[in-house]
């Protein structure tokens, strides 16, 4: 039985409402009441690290930086880019529509400078792990992470391809990616934690997997138990002789009520959190440690 980690991966960013509009002015309930009083003390009872991804615009928010640096024994923190909040040109969006890969590469850089030395002034040390926005990782990003020190990334979604990139026939474990194409196996010294999504039902029949998605360990919209099928899928299927590793994600917005498209209610938020915990109980059961993203860089050779 090969040894199996776990990673959750969560994006931190300011209220959302529908259509995934920022509330105005900015607020922070998913990181005070999310984090704080919800998702922290479900991952102290459970002995499970998670990785917060904290965007731009938190960072700017002291309450927010108080409380995520409290949770720095318990938890990994790294950075999450939302281009729009971060300079250069910042500026606070009702819908955060940017690729960063299709950022000119000097304002890619600058952006990500500016992530990342804000990271270290709110937190007093740099970042090592990081997911771009709408996962719009790009061919300069991987190597702009390693010049500012990062040593995992997690932007890569197997078998699917968003408006302007495509991840598809992306490995499913962590890897060394090329620096010019993410999805790709290459020499980069940081490594891709890709999150875990299985292909969708029927993908070995021609034209009929494009009725189905993919399947996501992702709370937000499966069943725990479809949950608990996704991780046993991609341990059966994962290659031998190495650690396997399950990255699951989702928003801290995403378990407040009113903070984003998925919750709208007390109860939507109740069931996606009463999801993450059915997860946290399947590894626990399967004695599956729950580790955070630069742990998992350390396990890739």
């Amino acid at each position: 039985m090969p040894r199996i980690f776990l990673a959750v991966t969560i994006d931190c960013e300011c209220d959302k409402g529908p259509r995934w509009r920022a509330r105005r002015p900015l607020r922070f309930e998913g990181v005070r009441e999310g984090i704080g009083r919800r998702l922290a003390p479900l991952f102290v009872a459970y002995r499970a690290k998670p990785t917060y991804l904290v965007s731009p615009e938190v960072l700017r928010d002291p309450e927010s930086v108080e409380l995520l640096a409290r949770q720095a024994e318990a938890a990994e923190l790294g950075t999450h880019l939302h281009g729009e909040y971060a300079e250069p040109g910042a500026f606070e969006p009702t819908v955060t529509r940017d690729f960063q890969r299709d950022y000119p590469p000097h304002v890619e850089r600058a952006k990500l400078a500016h992530l990342t030395c804000a990271f270290r002034s709110a937190f007093g040390r740099s970042p090592r792990s990081f997911r771009a926005g709408r996962f719009g990782i790009g061919p300069r990003t991987i190597g702009l992470l390693e010049s500012l020190g990062y040593v995992a990334d997690s932007s890569v979604t197997p078998f699917v391809r968003w408006e302007r990139v495509s991840f598809v026939g992306a490995p499913t474990q962590p890897y060394h990616p090329s620096r010019s194409s993410p999805g790709e196996p290459g020499d980069s010294r940081l490594v891709e934690i890709p999150v875990t999504i299985r292909p969708p039902p029927f993908s070995w029949v021609p034209g009929l997997s494009r009725l189905f998605r993919p399947r996501w360990l992702r709370p937000t919209h499966m069943r725990a138990r479809r949950l608990v099928e996704v991780a046993r899928d991609e341990i059966r299927e994962a290659p031998r002789g190495r650690p396997v590793v399950l990255n699951a994600m989702f928003h801290n917005v995403e378990v407040i009520a009113g903070a984003s498209p998925y919750a709208r209610t007390e109860h939507d938020a109740r069931r996606i959190l009463a999801r993450v915990a059915a997860l946290l109980q399947f590894a626990a059961r399967e004695s599956i440690r729950v580790v955070g993203m630069t742990d998992v860089a350390e396990l890739v050779p």
